[in-house]
């Protein structure tokens, strides 16, 4: 599919950025207990592989990389992409000095073993949170940015308000699951951890219910919204999106992500739920390892429905007139 890259891309940088404030959340939930620090040092992993994992999906979609890499930043006065690809080139590099900050601590980095480096970065290490707060920060702006990118005229059913709503979804859903399932894991096979554990999967389940509630809504607004547009062409172009989503080429992906995104994650939460309040962290963990793989099933069905079923203006213009008509005077 043509769109592929996009959904990669998307969803892993959105990803990634839910990775950093779930590692975050971990280190102000820590405080200063180095067993709970240590313990949750392993969620420090996952940020950095995600973002590269979007950044290779969004160089992929090129047919000239490396042009594009030094060109992309060309049209930060007016392109969204450009900015988008600034904001997140910076989110990046902060998001690798936080994950070195964590990974190369002196006492329970799980890379302190190599040489130099944890002696370089134990002066940092009280700067960590900071670090953090502010990547944080820069991620939350490229969600926005990210989004204004697909936000334009030619593009109507994206064009919508519902759109940076999507994305902050994935961001906390995939993001904050992804850091649970990967210290559940570590607990299965250490069996420590216990109540750091614990602590984090509530705020995990917590986090992921309201996100799912949220997404729910933002699902059916976009429905009612994509019934609504400003131009007669706008309208034709979101009535054919609405058509492939619902009984067209994207129906059965429609079906499944609220099925599997919204039905499956309530009831794997639900059943998080139930050996937490019993204390039994081996199910809870299984568990959460399901939660996070459903929720990552259905982020990518849902964002390949949101780029697949989107009909651009230019396919229903009958010609080019008609088009710069339909969008109006460009600013």
């Amino acid at each position: 599919m043509s769109h592929t890259a996009y959904v990669v891309f998307t969803v892993f940088s959105q990803m990634a950025v839910g990775a950093l404030i779930a590692m975050v959340i971990a280190d102000f939930l820590a405080k200063k207990d180095k067993a709970a620090l240590k313990f949750f040092e392993t969620g420090a992993w996952v940020c950095v592989p995600v973002a590269v994992i979007s950044l290779i999906a969004m160089l992929s979609h090129e047919a000239r990389p490396f042009l594009a890499m030094r060109s992309m930043n060309a049209n930060l006065a007016t392109s969204w992409l450009s900015r988008e690809s600034l904001v997140l080139t910076v989110f990046v590099v902060l998001a690798v000095i936080y994950t070195v900050l964590w990974l190369f601590e002196p006492e329970y980095g799980s890379l302190r073993g190599i040489p130099l480096i944890p002696k370089i970065a134990k002066p940092f290490i009280p700067l960590r949170k900071a670090v953090g707060i502010i990547s944080l920060i820069v991620g939350i702006v490229f969600l926005g940015v990210s989004a204004k990118a697909y936000m334009i005229p030619g593009l109507p059913s994206l064009n919508q308000s519902t759109t940076p709503l999507f994305f902050f979804i994935t961001a906390l859903l995939a993001g904050i699951t992804a850091v649970a399932a990967v210290l559940s894991v570590k607990y299965m096979m250490k069996r420590e951890g216990e109540e750091p554990l614990a602590r984090y999967l509530w705020i995990t389940v917590g986090i992921a219910f309201v996100m799912v509630i949220v997404l729910i809504v933002g699902l059916l607004v976009n429905t009612s919204m994509l019934q609504i547009a400003e131009t007669k062409y706008a309208s034709v172009a979101q009535t054919e999106t609405l058509t492939s989503m619902k009984t067209g080429e994207y129906a059965t992906q429609y079906i499944a992500r609220w099925v599997i995104g919204v039905g499956l994650a309530l009831v794997c939460l639900a059943a998080v739920v139930l050996p937490l309040k019993k204390k039994d962290l081996a199910k809870a963990s299984a568990l959460t390892i399901a939660l996070f793989a459903v929720v990552l099933i259905g982020e990518i069905l849902g964002r390949a429905v949101f780029f697949g079923a989107n009909v651009p203006l230019g396919e229903v213009m009958p010609n080019i007139e008609a088009f710069y008509a339909a969008i109006g005077p460009i600013t």
